[in-house]
């Protein structure tokens, strides 16, 4: 997908465009923002709120030479810190709380996100449909396993092993960074 073109096509209120950036951005979003805010609520209703916000501003979005990626994640960042300033944080962990990183090294952070989720999603690819649909569920809709076998209308056990196959697959194709992730995001 050309991002670029994607953005401009958003500007004159295409919505399919507007669907394909949020579905070929969601994860990297989500990713990204749990290394800013842990609670997995805050990070989804901070994209929520971009994405609300990207429609409503369509008209009046900038024009960019660049990949709008990183225009979306500075977006998200900025958001989610606003959502974080409305709660009460005690003022010994704002005293701990480090000062922002340079535009550098945030552009290396976001490029290297996205890195591990196009090979993440790779990986995720080789599985089965059966595999990918149950990963999905239990890692980035954290669902249990109790819950994915109601959905899935199959046995309790039969979830783990093809959640515990599918983890497998993915060790042999993944480096360990990017199983950090898979950890970090139960």
């Amino acid at each position: 997908m050309d991002v670029l073109k994607t953005w401009d096509s958003i500007k004159t209120g295409d919505s399919d465009s507007f669907l394909a950036l949020y579905d070929s951005l969601y994860k990297a979003l989500f990713r990204y923002g749990l290394k800013i805010n842990t609670d997995r609520e805050v990070v989804k209703e901070s994209i929520h709120i971009l994405f609300c916000d990207l429609w409503e501003k369509r008209e009046n979005l900038p024009i960019l030479t660049t990949d709008p990626k990183y225009y979306l994640f500075v977006w998200l960042k900025r958001l989610i810190y606003k959502q974080g300033a409305n709660q009460n944080i005690p003022l010994e962990e704002l005293l701990h709380t480090p000062i922002e990183d340079s535009i550098e090294s945030q552009k290396i952070a976001i490029e290297e996100t996205l890195e591990r989720d196009q090979a993440l999603s790779a990986a995720i690819g080789n599985l089965t449909k059966k595999q990918q649909r149950y990963i999905e569920l239990k890692f980035f809709y954290n669902k249990s396993y109790e819950e994915i076998a109601e959905m899935e209308n199959a046995a309790l056990r039969t979830v783990y092993n093809v959640v515990y196959e599918a983890i497998k697959k993915l060790k042999s194709s993944l480096s360990v960074i990017l199983l950090l992730i898979l950890n970090f995001s139960k």
